[in-house]
């Protein structure tokens, strides 16, 4: 988590690994006061989660190198609007346990 000195409001990093699983699970997150169910993140500009140069009988491979600048600003809901994945506040599974 990085805090913004001149807002004093605190934001959350994704890393690419985030983006993947949150394309699975489709969690529930907040965006500016507002609770949205994560539907999919466009990542077709970035390479394989795992590189496929890496893996073996006894290994399951290495994360795939990426810039941070590649990674896609925004999401969309199940509702098909579209947000900032910089707006998030929160998020929690969308499953009931």
């Amino acid at each position: 988590m990085v805090e913004n000195p001149l807002q004093r409001i605190t934001t959350l990093k994704f890393i690419y690994l985030n983006l993947y699983k949150f394309n699975q699970s489709k969690p529930i997150c907040e965006v500016n006061d507002v609770l949205v169910q994560w539907d999919e993140c466009d990542l077709s500009n970035l390479p394989p989660l795992v590189d496929p140069d890496t893996v073996s009988m006894i290994s399951h491979g290495k994360f795939s190198r990426y810039n941070d600048e590649d990674l896609p600003t925004t999401f969309r809901d199940t509702d098909g609007n579209e947000h900032l994945i910089s707006d998030i506040t929160m998020y929690k599974s969308s499953k009931r346990y």
